[in-house]
This record gives structure tokens, sequence and C-alpha cells, in this order.
């Protein structure tokens, strides 16, 4: 009986069309191949290296550093030690939102007229611990002794202590942007900080930033080779723990000299190289990312100088915006065809709708185009000049903040502004603004913006979409492109995932999770 089933059986077999056979023998091929590769998966994961403790970043700035104490820091370069030092209630995610840092728990109450914040067990780098009085102390100290963007963000907040963990904020008016603006604000250690009076900040400056909370300490500063080294340490009360046990940072008079730092392998990381320095940068020793801001480059035209802006909304249509960000950013920046550039829109989940014209004769031999004197402005300059004829009038950065722009008596600017991962334009279009660049205060787009500040958060994005189409549709605004920050690191550092970020100077946000795979031998 089983030899006769044996014989049926094979019968069977011999009358299995070719194309059947193939089919069949193609599914064991595969299965196999994907045996194996989940058994290689399997050995990879279990036998996976941890990555190890150890290893120093050196990194080239090429902006002096004056101070390091966080309410006195203006520039970048001092921003960006500073956020590496101290750390706040929430931070960036890296991803284009925000995540908390010292905070546990942020909870919206009053119908959005406060928020109760409740803080993780954290700890200074001597130890002590990072208490609610230090967070309220530390607001009421940018009330009573800071001016400037701060101030003004906080001036009208209120700070009370509910328990040892949790503080109540109360606001004047709902604000969607409350959790964004505490970002901003790094938390100091109070019982330390008391000890001296504001007029004694700047002297006594080495004895307040001995204590810091973030991943990395300061430890010192000297000089060599003409240099100024400033070097930070891991926070030994830091969770969870640096990888890194350094971060040296050496200070270039210039772009050029840390440039050429890198190239030398004195440093190995730089950020905010220049598109044609970038191709001479050995991929052996080094890797490329590509950061985005929200920030885009426009020109700006008076809206009092003009009658009509029929030829600028066709300017609008007509630049080559792709040919310009070939030219100017030799493709390390994106075309922008509204205030928001197209990797912010996609933050968003929103879409852009642009159709080039091609608009011959357009000539602006008859307006002046202010134009900061820094390397990309230049270019940019340069090429409107070629193409559309504008007049073009160089002007030091400085002149065009504290005169140029507050006199309003230009025809056209051409002008780079940020407004943050949750955009805000107010500043853009507030009449009392300094920088409402082209006196536009439309009610429809004032409109749009307060719904984006008071109105339904869940409407953000929908509220945005509208907002940015008023504006290109009512502001005399041509928006050109949205710059990317080159950032050049080790090669064989591992850890580092940012993409979305409010400005350079946050660029070590995360810096706990980076560490070395493996030693480069230079």
């Amino acid at each position: 009986m089983k030899r006769r089933t044996l014989i049926i059986l094979f019968k069977l077999l011999t009358q299995i069309p070719k194309s059947i056979w193939f089919l069949i023998s193609l599914g064991i091929f595969l299965s196999l191949i994907l045996l194996w590769y989940s058994v290689l998966l399997f050995f990879n994961t279990l036998f996976e290296k941890v990555p190890a403790y150890g290893g120093f970043l050196q990194e080239g700035f090429y902006q002096n550093i004056d101070t390091l104490n966080p309410f006195l820091a203006e520039k970048i370069s001092e921003k960006t030690l500073v956020n590496l030092m101290y750390d706040s209630l929430v931070r960036p995610d890296g991803k284009g939102s925000y995540e908390y840092e010292i905070a546990k728990k942020i909870t919206k109450i009053d119908n959005g007229l406060g928020y109760e914040i409740e803080i993780k067990d954290g700890y200074w780098s001597d130890g002590s611990k990072i208490s609610v009085d230090d967070i309220i102390m530390t607001f009421n100290y940018i009330k009573k002794y800071t001016t400037g963007e701060l101030y003004e963000m906080f001036k009208d907040v209120n700070f009370e202590k509910i328990d040892n963990y949790r503080i109540k904020a109360t606001l004047p008016v709902k604000d969607n942007y409350f959790i964004q603006k505490l970002s901003f604000v790094k938390i100091i250690p109070y019982k330390l900080w008391s000890k001296y009076d504001p007029s004694e900040w700047k002297s006594k400056e080495e004895e307040l930033i001995k204590v810091s909370s973030g991943p990395f300490i300061f430890n010192k500063k000297y000089t060599k080779n003409s240099i100024q080294i400033f070097e930070f340490i891991r926070n030994p009360y830091y969770y969870p723990a640096p990888y890194l046990d350094k971060v040296i940072i050496f200070v270039y008079p210039d772009l050029n000299k840390a440039y050429e730092a890198l190239k030398a392998k004195e440093i190995n990381a730089l950020g905010g190289i220049r598109p044609s320095y970038i191709l001479s940068i050995s991929q052996r020793y080094f890797s490329l990312y590509n950061l985005i801001f929200p920030r885009n480059i426009g020109i700006f035209f008076n809206s009092t100088k003009f009658k009509s802006f029929e030829k600028i909304n066709s300017f609008k249509k007509a630049l080559d915006r792709t040919n310009l960000t070939k030219e100017v950013f030799e493709d390390f920046a994106e075309p922008s065809y509204g205030i928001l550039s197209p990797s912010i829109l996609e933050r968003f989940n929103l879409k852009e709708e642009f159709k080039k014209e091609e608009i011959s004769n357009l000539n602006f031999s008859d307006i002046t185009l202010i134009v900061p004197d820094n390397f990309f402005f230049q270019k940019i300059g340069d090429y409107l000049v070629k193409n559309y004829k504008f007049k073009v009038k160089l002007e030091p950065t400085e002149n065009l903040i504290n005169s140029i722009i507050p006199s309003k008596e230009y025809d056209a600017i051409l002008f780079g502004i940020s407004y943050n991962l949750l955009p805000d334009f107010s500043f853009l279009f507030d009449k009392n603004s300094n920088l409402n660049l082209t006196l536009t205060d439309d009610v429809e787009i004032q409109k749009t913006i307060q719904e984006l500040k008071t109105g339904d958060e869940s409407k953000f994005s929908e509220n945005l979409k509208k907002l940015y189409d008023k504006i290109n549709e009512k502001a005399p605004i041509v928006f050109i492109a949205n710059n990317f920050y080159p950032y050049i690191l080790p090669k064989n550092l591992k850890g580092f995932n940012i993409k979305y970020l409010n400005n350079p100077a946050e660029r070590f946000v995360k810096i706990e999770e980076w560490y070395l795979k493996e030693k480069i031998k230079w």
C-alpha cells in the first residue's frame, strides 16, 4: 500500500509544469535567505557592542566668547556653550518638536491661562538637588534683572510653588507658544547665584558657572598658540551619563582659520562651513550633516513706496529660485516660495502649491536694494543685479539693525528671518515692531497670527497654512531660500540624530547620546 502511494505521488510530481516547479524552488530559496538573515540579525542583536565611554569632541568656533553667563550670553558661540552647560524645563527633540528636560510633566490648566509644571529628580553638578525654588527664582531673575526678548516673554507670567515638585505658571492671556518659550530659559542654581549681586556677575563668573546641570560642565579655559581654548568635562551627576569624556572648543579668529584647522585635523568638528569648502573635506574622517532651521531669506519691499504690488507679484512668480539656490548656495539650501520653507511645511504635514511662470523683461533698475555685507547675501545681490537689474547698496548688519530698518526709508531690503520651530511671525507684521520690514499691517494677517497664538491648538497647522497663503497673497515679500547649516562631525561619531533645531546654538542638544565607535588614526 505504501509503495503504491509513493508511485502515485511520484507520478503527480512529474506532471507538475516547469513554471510551477520554478515558483516552488524560488519560494524555498527565498525562505532560506530569510531564515539566514533572521539568524544573523539575532546574533548581531545578541552580541551588539554597547557604545563605549571615552573620547573627545574638539570643535572649532570662529566667534569670540566673552561670557558663559546664561543671562548675559548674546552671541551664538556663547549660547551654544550655555546650552551645553545648563538645562531647561523642555528642549528641542531634534525632530521639530519639544521634549521634557528638567520637567517631568507639564499640564495645561485654567483653559490655557495656566500650566502646572512637575519636575524630575535632577541634580546640579555639585550633587545638590534641582529644586522648584531654583526654577521660580530663575524666572524672577529674568523679570528683575534682564531686558530684551526673554524679559518680554515672561514679564507678565507669575510662577508660584505648589509643593517640592510642582510649580504653577499663570499667564495673562492664552499662549500656544508658552512651552516653546520655556525651552529658551536655562535654569540656574539659586543658592549659589544669590550670594552675588548682579553687579558682580562679570567679576565672579568663574565662581557662578562652576555649578550647572547640563551634560558637560566648565572645567577650564586657556590659550595655546594665540588660540583661546575652553574645556568641558562630563557632568558626574547628569543622567544618563554622557559617553564622551570631554568637549574642547577652539576659538579661531575667522572661518578660514577654523577650516584650515579642520583640514589639519587639529579639530574634528566644525559648524556653519561654506559649501565651497565641503568638497575638500575628507569623507574618510568626517561626516556631513545638513541641519534645518526655521528661517528664510527674502526681499522685503517697503509697502509705503509702492502704489501697486503688481510688479512685485510678477517677480514672485518669475524668480528662478532653483537656479539661484544652485548658484549661490551650491545646492546646500532649499528654494522657498513662501514664508515657510519646504522642510518646515513638511514638518507640519503641509504641501506647497507653486507654479513658476515665464515672465520676461522684469527690470528693477529703479529700486535700490539694501543688502547686508555678508558672504551669501552679497552673492544673492550679485545674482539679482545680473538677472533683474536691481541697484544694490551693501551695508554692515549693525547699520541695518540700528539705523536703516528703524528709519523705514529704504525701497527694499534683502534680509533673513528666523521664526522658531513653532512658527511665530508676530514680529514681522506688528506695526510697532522694528522688524516689520514691509510696514504691512493687514487685518487678516494679524487676525490669523492671533489665532495661532490663542486659538485652538488642534488647528495650529491649519491656521499656519492659512497664514502662509495670506502672506503670499497680501505682503510685498519675495522669499528666496532657506540655507542649510552644514555640520561636520567625526566619521566615527555615532548617536547624532538631529534634523530640526531653532538655531545653531542648539546643536549640542542630546550630546549625551553621542559616542565614538572606534578610534580613527590620524
